[in-house]
């Protein structure tokens, strides 16, 4: 939420109609104005990050003990306030251990507190998160980006692709450490322009000084992604003060995906994009979307020619997190399977009901000459089971995780209804096109 719809004036001032009431403190509210972050900077807290098929962590590991502790206070706290304003509809699940191995290590971390407020969210991610401007060939970009990973000084930014339009691995990019205090120059690594996403790498990720390392974001999947959960844009701090903008707003998840063709004469389409219901300004543009227990979930995207008011798109970080190894690695992003299904929903919860499923999508839209459409599936046909497993495809969210997973030339038997009648099918996974033609 922008703070200019919580009150239209400051405190203490008054309108035509009197006197207003006073900003609510930043802990009862579920926005922080940059200047209110930048008076009362969170500590930064270690999480969790993906690199090359393993998860592993960036930074000292000492700082653990305390961001983890730090982190789980001012979510107690928070949520309290927030749960009796009726901020908070129900709680979150409780902190859980997990195992992060990586670089010959092991350790743990948690995964969230307990009924963890909006500000404690804010707190956990915007350590993680680095403001971004880059002078590429089309003028001045910025935006904001999420460490996901690190290598010694090195930390691997993930971000929107739209940022460098035009520019190259020599372009100039700045990168920010939360509230400003770190500046360095970054280097774009490369893009995945059908997933809209990039990867800047910038030597953030060992302390220098009084300046704290930067650490990882903790990792999810959308997966675990349910129709109308509420969810946190969390920008930069430094860019969100340049630009009057909102570091962190929040909204809900829509049900469905959206494949976006080539605007302004592109040659790139956008696929399996998520969309957000919630209102972000251009300081958003790369920052991460996290659930409610912090975890990373996708990236919001300036997507050209595609935006509509009070919804985003988002690239799903199952999607974004295969494409970083191999960007990192040579450059470029992996090729990705293609089935042929260009947008979907989830099916209501009566009509999982009806057909003995926990879930199922109902394709919107199919490409011609896919996969897909060559095995029959048609717009309107309900998906109910991908290799004999419904949990693949118990919700836009899973089937999103599935294929991020799948690869071309895999062979994948689909059970699907059309008009009510089952049928069933083995089809070999493509490889997604450029641009594809919908029927």
């Amino acid at each position: 939420m922008d703070p200019g719809d919580e009150a239209a004036h400051g405190p203490g001032e008054e309108d035509d109609e009197g006197p207003s009431s006073p900003w609510l403190p930043p802990d009862d509210r579920l926005w922080r104005h940059p200047s209110e972050v930048r008076s009362n900077p969170p500590a930064p807290a270690q999480a969790p990050s993906r690199r090359l098929g393993g998860w592993f962590r960036g930074g000292d590991g000492r700082s653990w003990l305390i961001g983890a502790t730090s982190g789980v206070v001012a979510a107690l706290v928070c949520a309290g306030i927030l749960m009796a304003a009726g901020a908070v509809d129900s709680p979150a699940p409780t902190a859980t251990d997990v195992s992060v191995t990586g670089v010959g290590q092991t350790t743990t971390a948690s995964t969230g507190g307990s009924n963890p407020s909006a500000s404690g969210i804010f707190d956990s991610v915007e350590p993680s998160v680095v403001g971004l401007t880059v002078n590429g060939d089309s003028g001045v970009e910025t935006g904001s980006g999420v460490v996901v990973g690190s290598d010694g000084p090195t930390c691997y930014v993930l971000t929107d692709s739209s940022l460098f339009s035009g520019a190259t691995s020599s372009t100039p990019v700045t990168v920010q450490s939360y509230l400003g205090e770190q500046t360095t120059t970054g280097h774009l690594v490369g893009t995945d322009q059908s997933d809209g996403i990039a990867v800047v790498r910038a030597d953030l990720c060992v302390r220098i000084g009084r300046y704290p390392a930067v650490p990882p974001a903790q990792p999810g999947t959308v997966a675990d992604v349910q129709t109308g959960e509420q969810v946190f844009s969390v920008a930069s701090t430094a860019i969100a003060a340049s630009t009057n903008g909102a570091a962190l707003s929040s909204g809900y998840m829509d049900d469905a995906t959206s494949y976006l063709a080539p605007v302004n004469g592109g040659s790139n389409a956008v696929f399996s994009m998520l969309v957000a219901d919630v209102s972000v300004d251009s300081s958003a543009y790369g920052a991460p979307l996290v659930d409610s227990t912090g975890a990373l979930i996708g990236i919001i995207n300036n997507v050209p020619g595609a935006s509509k008011t009070g919804l985003v798109y988002v690239t799903p970080i199952d999607t974004a997190m295969e494409d970083v190894p191999s960007i990192i690695k040579n450059g470029q992003p992996p090729a990705h399977a293609w089935l042929g299904v260009l947008q979907e929903s989830d099916i209501s919860a009566p009509a999982a009901q009806g057909l003995k499923v926990p879930g199922a999508i109902e394709v919107q839209n199919i490409s011609t000459g896919s996969p897909a459409a060559k095995a029959g599936i048609t717009d309107n046909d309900v998906i109910t089971a991908i290799d004999g497993s419904n949990g693949n495809v118990v919700s836009v969210g899973a089937f999103v995780a599935w294929m991020a997973l799948a690869k071309p030339g895999q062979v994948v038997n689909i059970t699907w209804l059309h008009n009510d009648e089952p049928h069933q099918a083995h089809l070999i996974l493509g490889t997604q096109p450029a641009v594809a033609t919908p029927e």
